[in-house]
């Protein structure tokens, strides 16, 4: 047989690469309860922020309907001090009538007001609640957050470890090799290659190791008489021999 580099210098990429997605996988499953608690954090202050916000507008219609309450009654005030001042019976009637339309009008925007006052303080108690279960999620994450530090931070170590010996190893593999294996890695992380599976007494049924399905004598004469990358016909896995994987 001849002899091969592109085809081992991918194996041994590949070793690593399936070391990474491994550990990458684990990370991302101890981080799961933190990303978890987080979301969870997020949406409870976006709600508090969004029904804090509205009830800041609500107080500030409330102020304002006290405002014009106050200015109405001021109005009042001064029309029935004009009322000794009349020289008509009609004068006289009508700031009565006057008086007794912005009584009315007053004691609508009292009415509004102290609905609105309610609103308010129901909308408080709700936004106050969402405050104090935001400061117990925070507490339950810190938690999540500690006993987990050390498992997440040696996972990491591992995964900065192995990107490094990845790249060392990456520059033994020809571009074009290096080019397609990374599209294939892109939809089989970890899992980029597979390894042909036949029997030499029968080597009318040879498979891909990966997706099963079946390959040709052509594929398995091609791996082991030239360097060159053959792929699955179906998954596109990067194909390889048994034997070569032993002496990466």
């Amino acid at each position: 047989m001849a002899a091969t580099v592109t085809i081992p210098a991918l194996l041994t990429l590949f070793k690593i690469d399936r070391d990474l997605h491994a550990l990458r996988v684990a990370l991302d499953t101890v981080q799961k309860d933190q990303k978890r608690q987080q979301a969870k954090i997020v949406a409870l202050q976006k709600d508090h922020d969004t029904r804090d916000l509205a009830n800041k507008k609500l107080q500030a219609e409330v102020s304002g309907k006290e405002l014009e309450i106050k200015s109405r009654q001021e109005h009042i005030d001064k029309m029935r001090a004009t009322l000794n001042n009349t020289k008509t019976n009609k004068e006289y009637s009508a700031i009565l009538i006057t008086i007794s339309a912005e009584k009315g009008e007053v004691a609508k925007i009292e009415t509004a007001a102290l609905e609105q006052m309610q609103t308010v303080e129901s909308a408080a108690k709700e936004v106050a609640s969402l405050k104090a279960q935001i400061a117990a999620e925070q507490a339950v994450l810190a938690k999540i957050e500690a006993e987990h530090s050390e498992k997440v931070s040696n996972l990491q170590r591992q995964i900065d470890e192995l990107s490094i010996k990845r790249n060392d190893a990456a520059k033994h593999v020809p571009n074009d090799a290096l080019r397609q294996y990374d599209r294939v890695s892109l939809k089989y992380p970890g899992d980029a290659m597979a390894p042909m599976e036949y029997d030499e007494g029968d080597l009318d049924n040879i498979s891909c190791g990966s997706c099963y399905m079946g390959l040709t004598t052509e594929h398995l004469n091609g791996l082991r008489g030239r360097d060159q990358i053959l792929r699955c016909d179906s998954c596109t896995r990067i194909l390889y021999l048994p034997e070569m994987a032993l002496h990466t």
